[in-house]
């Protein structure tokens, strides 16, 4: 994992598009090739990183349990009815480590007309049961 494919948890809470080095962007061009639809483009990329952590806010998981939590994003295919046959779209898989989300696969992949995106999240058998302890942590028991 190199340095350069990393978006900063500190870059994801500025409202402002974060500094991202010259190779994440030369990664994210490499990765898309020439195709210029159903592709995700680096700005896009820090949206999909932000909402990954906004999942990860969400099930309430500490800073220091993070680190492995991958997230897959699948392209939406195409809404337009001229459209008849399937696409070819591009999906994203970032990882989580201690200082952000690194960039582990552009991969190619085919979209098929009216498909919705597609979202993947994996997390280690840690991470779930912390986050299923922590979602019931404040009810109580109903005496019987």
């Amino acid at each position: 994992m190199k340095n350069a494919l990393i978006i900063s948890t500190a870059a994801l809470k500025t409202k402002d598009a974060p500094e991202l080095t010259p190779e994440f962007a030369e990664a994210v061009a490499a990765g898309n090739g020439k195709a210029s639809k159903f592709v995700y483009t680096t700005s896009e990329i820090v949206a999909l990183a932000r909402r990954a952590e906004n999942r990860l806010d969400a099930m309430g998981l500490p800073q220091n349990e993070r680190v492995g939590f991958t997230a897959s994003f699948m392209h939406e295919g195409p809404w337009a009815a001229a459209y008849k046959y399937a696409a070819t779209g591009r999906s994203v898989t970032m990882r989580r480590a201690s200082k952000g989300w690194v960039l582990v696969s552009i991969d190619e992949i085919t979209v098929h007309p009216k498909q919705p995106e597609r979202v993947t999240y994996l997390a280690t058998e840690k991470q779930i049961s912390e986050a299923a302890r922590r979602a019931v942590a404040d009810l109580t028991k109903i005496a019987a």
